[in-house]
C-alpha cells in the first residue's frame, strides 16, 4: 500500500511542470525525430516525450523528485538525469525499456517537450520558474518545434487510457484512470524490474 500526504500532492496537482506540447501534420518516424531532437536540444534538460505520456502535473513531478532523489544519493540506474526521470515516468527499472514506452514512436503526430528544473539545491520544495525564464524556454521551445517540423499547441495534459498503456500499465475496466494512478505506476518503478 502506498500512502500520500494531501498536502504535498496538492502542490504538485497545483504547480504547473514546464511542458510544451508539440503536434505535427505528418506522422514521425520515431528514431528520426528523436535524433533531430537531440541535435537540437537546448540542453540534456530537455526531454522529448510520444504521444500520451505526459499526463498530468502531478505524475511529471513525482516522476522528477524520484529522479533526483536518485541524484542526491549518487545512486540512479541511468546514466543521466534525464533517462532517469524517464524511467521513473515508465515506471520500470530497466532504461531501455523506458526509452521504448515514453519515446517518440513511429506514427505519432503529437508529444511533449519536457523541461527538467535543475535537481541540485532543490532538496526541500518543489523548484520554481521564473516568468522570465519562462519566457527563454517558451522560445526555445518554438525553435525546437520549427527545427524538428512541429508546432506548439496549448492542449492541457489530460489522462488517457491509451497514453498509460503505452507507459506499461494494466487498467481493468473496473478501475479508472487518474493522476493517483499514474503517481502509483511512477513510484512502482521503485519496485518493478
Amino acid at each position: 500500500m502506498i500512502e500520500t500526504s494531501c498536502a504535498p500532492r496538492r502542490g504538485m496537482d497545483e504547480m504547473p511542470f514546464p511542458h510544451f506540447v508539440w503536434q505535427s501534420a505528418e506522422p514521425k518516424k520515431g528514431s528520426a525525430m528523436t535524433k533531430l531532437f537531440l541535435e537540437h536540444r537546448p540542453n540534456e534538460r530537455w526531454v522529448l516525450v510520444g504521444e500520451g505520456v505526459a499526463q498530468c502535473h502531478a505524475q511529471l513531478w513525482t516522476a522528477w523528485n524520484s529522479a533526483a532523489r536518485r541524484q542526491r544519493r549518487n545512486n540512479s540506474l541511468a546514466r543521466s538525469f534525464d533517462a532517469e526521470f524517464l524511467r521513473y515516468l515508465s515506471g520500470t527499472h530497466h532504461v531501455s525499456e523506458a526509452f521504448k514506452r515514453a519515446g517518440v514512436r513511429n506514427g505519432d503526430c503529437s508529444g511533449c517537450f519536457l523541461v527538467l528544473p535543475a535537481w541540485e539545491g532543490a532538496e526541500t520544495s518543489l523548484p520554481t520558474t521564473s516568468g522570465e525564464e519562462m519566457l527563454s524556454i517558451t522560445q526555445q521551445a518554438d525553435s525546437l518545434a520549427a527545427s524538428l517540423e512541429a508546432v506548439l499547441v496549448g492542449d492541457p495534459l489530460e489522462c488517457n487510457i491509451a497514453g498509460a498503456e503505452r507507459l506499461g500499465l494494466s487498467l481493468d475496466g473496473s478501475s479508472g484512470l487518474n493522476c493517483d494512478v499514474l503517481v502509483g505506476h511512477v513510484v512502482s518503478a521503485e519496485f518493478n524490474s
